[in-house]
């Protein structure tokens, strides 16, 4: 059997970007955030990722938050960048960035909104690979139009450089398929936490999970019991991931609105959305108080009974 090409596994927080009211990058709140998360037990971070808004920053934005997270961090778990973007020289740009500022991999879409063909796609993804930084390839079709299935891992699976794979499709049997033609390489993320049951019992070895922004030791608890077996323990912190989304789809508000007022009303530092995205009007902020003391999120303390 061959061996993982990285170590990664457990709870990567898919972590938010604060900005300020005015729409600028609150470094203090991240770096507050930053250090919250490690407190609560993650086993790495991604900075820049889809919850953390990469599509409203420019490139010199996003280069600066990578420092703050390789600058917060301080070695103490690994930091996994957002660097996709449209073009492939984008992409090569933000990755060499985030590998020359120290980071320890990169989350790479394909390119988004450009629709290129499968070899097109392979070309991109071994293309930014070559870069030397460990990658983690990212599929999320809906927001690319591009669907990484276990033909298209099989054409990327041989660059020594592409280690992880995360899977934000809702798909369970195109999943099932993709982790087991790929398990024995590459570390395999779940990018929905409801879903995180049946990957791990299929070889799945981590969450990147955009809840642990709201509660990351429920997060952690979850994944700790699934991988020791503990499934009874387990469904409780399921319970209070599902409610969670249950409360996101009623409250009608973006997933990352949505992560952010809900961070503020646990006094956890999100900051504001950033235009195009708006905070929520009032009736939709009093549909998510008074829905949140129904979720009984819980603490660290539940972790490792």
């Amino acid at each position: 059997m061959t061996e993982l090409r990285c170590d990664w596994k457990g709870v990567f927080p898919a972590a938010v970007t604060p900005f300020t009211q005015e729409g600028a990058v609150d470094e203090g709140s991240l770096r507050l955030l930053i250090d919250l998360f490690i407190s609560e037990g993650v086993q790495g971070l991604v900075a820049v990722g889809s919850t953390g808004e990469w599509f409203s920053l420019n490139d010199e934005e996003r280069v600066h938050v990578f420092r703050i997270f390789h600058e917060q961090v301080a070695g103490r778990v690994p930091v996994v960048g957002g660097t996709s973007a449209i073009g492939t020289r984008e992409t090569v740009a933000l990755t060499e960035a985030a590998r020359d500022i120290g980071l320890d991999g990169c989350l790479v879409l394909p390119p988004p909104y450009a629709m290129p063909s499968r070899s097109e796609v392979v070309a991109h993804l071994n293309e930014v690979a070559d870069v030397g930084l460990p990658v983690m390839l990212y599929n999320n079709p809906p927001r690319t139009g591009i669907n990484i299935d276990s033909a298209l891992l099989d054409d990327l699976v041989d660059h020594p450089n592409i280690v992880a794979f995360k899977d934000s499709t809702k798909d369970l049997y195109q999943m099932s398929e993709s982790i087991y033609a790929i398990r024995d390489r590459l570390a395999c993320f779940v990018g929905l936490e409801p879903y995180a049951g049946s990957c791990f019992s299929r070889g799945a070895v981590g969450i990147v999970s955009t809840i642990s922004n709201i509660c990351a030791p429920d997060v952690v608890a979850y994944c700790e019991h699934l991988v020791a077996g503990r499934f009874g323990k387990a469904a409780h912190h399921q319970q209070v991931i599902d409610r969670l989304y249950h409360l996101l789809a009623k409250s009608g508000a973006a997933n990352y609105v949505f992560v952010k007022e809900v961070m503020a009303l646990l006094d956890r530092p999100g900051g504001s959305p950033r235009k195009p995205y708006r905070s929520v009007d009032e009736a939709t902020r009093e549909r998510i108080r008074v829905g949140l003391p129904c979720i009984e999120l819980t603490g660290q303390d539940q972790a490792g009974e």
